[in-house]
């Protein structure tokens, strides 16, 4: 699980990133094929959740699926940023709050896993 925690946030990091930037590399617009990148990533990590039903009463489970379903709306208000054709200051401030319930939730997946190695 810590590798998937580690990969949402690095990912949610690298959007937001990117949302700043309005999708701009180099010269050119972010294309919705560079776009999979983020949702390939919320895919596995969902297909790992699926696969450990056993884990679902611990808590970092729970918090792990709160996690997962912050990044894929954060990727999908990005993507229909992205998509909208033009800079938008109060959606941007929108997504960056997206972003920070991200990480503040790979966080709390992170410490939960601390408490429950004890």
């Amino acid at each position: 699980m810590t590798a998937n925690v580690s990969l949402l946030s690095d990912l949610s990091d690298k959007l937001a990133d990117y949302c700043r930037t309005y999708f701009k590399l180099d010269d050119r617009q972010l294309s919705s094929e560079e776009m999979g990148e983020f949702y390939y990533a919320f895919n596995k990590a969902n297909a790992f959740s699926s696969s450990t039903p056993r884990e679902s009463s611990l808590r970092s489970h729970r918090d792990f699926v709160n996690l997962l379903n912050a990044y894929e709306r954060f990727a999908h208000a990005a993507d229909a940023y992205r998509l909208g054709g033009k800079p938008d200051p109060a959606v941007l401030a929108s997504l960056l709050s997206q972003h920070d319930q991200v990480r503040h939730l790979a966080g709390k997946v992170t410490e939960d896993l601390r408490d429950e190695a004890h």
